[in-house]
């Protein structure tokens, strides 16, 4: 009887089993299918060096879009790995496609805020990190980046209030110290802001910013022992950080070490090729040494990354006027007269090459450059670094103010300063 019910009950059971295994294999499949629709996440990678952690996750991303272009976060994290390569254009390019798709998105906002930040478009990040706020990514690094921009745009009032929100958000934070450091500089208390930047070294040691900025003050502060402690100790941590190299190109020059200056001015523009500062250094360089391509070529490209720096147009010039090349030497000449009508020299650079220019071409060939226009030439090579900066830093020397004479001590013959 028993075995006549099971024979009975068997095939009734198998078609339900089956029904049951092909709807949680039906489950499973559409579960991968919005997966791999969306692939909003990047799987483990392999332990290797961070290039190619970086690579192999670009490559993922750029599948994933291919297969749904309509993603916004894939965008914002493939611009996030183009970021940590310091690909600034891509980058950007990669978080406005972010932010088409999603306009609202407060952290999406933020990202191109700091990217915006590094390519010195300071008012449009400002604008960013003003909206991200409205859109409640009210955060510790929003007000640090906010710190950052005010004082950028030297809105030193409000620089304070933001980073004073930060702090008191995250009391420990290592790059608030840094900001705040730098904006005490800034306002002419140096000291202050050293003992800042150390207090922020002590909270997050791998910042490389930190060590640069403390390398540049201690440089104007014609402490080089210093200088070159910090940047070793930064240099330890990011043997590739382009700021790093960059301002231990500052102290070399200083020094008049032009061989290592011009080394580090060309490894901070290979590890940062948007380092405009490190070409236009290295091209005062090479004109100095008369290397004349390569200053032409060095000031070409600080052109490109910022054509209104200070002096690059008459620099270039002066380098297509000692090659010959009057047209070329005319047209930059003419753009920093114009850019600076207060500019004597370049205004004087320009008529000489004029005169030069219809001279050839009446006589064909070019006049001896006279001896007064050589000391020119010369006085213009001894362009120092810091003069082709903004005004980062203020180094006020402290004096005494009064003098409180006493009795003299004959056996020591001593005064008494305060």
């Amino acid at each position: 009887m028993r075995r006549g019910v099971s024979q009975i009950i068997r095939p009734l059971l198998w078609p339900n089993v089956i029904i049951g295994i092909l709807a949680m294999l039906t489950i499973g499949l559409s579960g991968c299918e919005t997966s791999s629709r969306q692939d909003t996440r990047i799987p483990p990678l392999p332990s290797a060096d961070n290039q190619k952690r970086i690579k192999i996750g670009i490559e993922f991303l750029d599948k994933a879009i291919r297969r749904n272009s309509n993603v916004a976060a894939n965008y914002q994290k493939r611009a996030e790995l183009y970021m940590e390569l310091r690909n600034w254009p891509r980058a950007l390019d990669d978080i406005n496609d972010a932010l088409e798709r999603s306009p609202s998105n407060g952290n999406f906002l933020l990202t191109r805020a700091r990217i915006l930040r590094q390519l010195k478009r300071y008012k449009e990040a400002v604008a960013d990190a003003l909206r991200a706020e409205v859109l409640q990514q009210s955060t510790p690094e929003l007000y640090i980046l906010l710190g950052d921009l005010t004082q950028q745009q030297r809105q030193f009032q409000q620089a304070k209030l933001y980073l004073a929100k930060a702090l008191q958000m995250a009391p420990y934070d290592g790059e608030a110290y840094f900001y705040q450091g730098l904006l005490v500089a800034r306002q002419g208390d140096t000291l202050g802001g050293i003992a800042l930047m150390q207090r922020a070294i002590e909270l997050k040691p791998r910042f490389a910013p930190i060590y640069a900025e403390l390398t540049s003050i201690h440089t104007r502060l014609r402490e080089y022992d210093q200088a070159r402690l910090y940047n070793n100790q930064g240099l330890g941590y990011f043997p590739k950080e382009s700021s790093l190299h960059y301002a231990r190109g500052e102290m070399y020059h200083r020094l008049k070490r032009l061989d290592s200056a011009l080394i580090s001015y060309r490894k901070a523009a290979v590890f940062d090729t948007t380092n405009y500062l490190a070409d236009f250094q290295a091209g005062t360089i090479y004109l100095k040494w008369n290397s004349l391509p390569q200053a032409v070529k060095s000031f070409e490209k600080t052109i490109r990354f910022n054509p209104k720096m200070p002096q690059v147009n008459f620099m270039l010039g002066t380098a297509y006027d000692r090659l010959g090349n009057l047209e070329k030497a005319i047209e930059q000449y003419d753009l920093a007269s114009k850019a600076n009508p207060a500019d004597w020299k370049a205004r004087g650079r320009l008529y000489r090459a004029q005169q030069r220019k219809n001279y050839f071409d009446t006589y064909g060939y070019l006049p001896p450059v006279t001896a007064k226009a050589a000391e020119e030439d010369i006085e213009e090579e001894t362009t120092e670094p810091e003069k082709a900066l903004d005004d980062r830093i203020k180094i006020e020397v402290i004096t005494p103010r009064l003098e409180l004479k006493t009795k003299t001590d004959t056996a020591r013959n001593l005064r008494i300063r305060q």
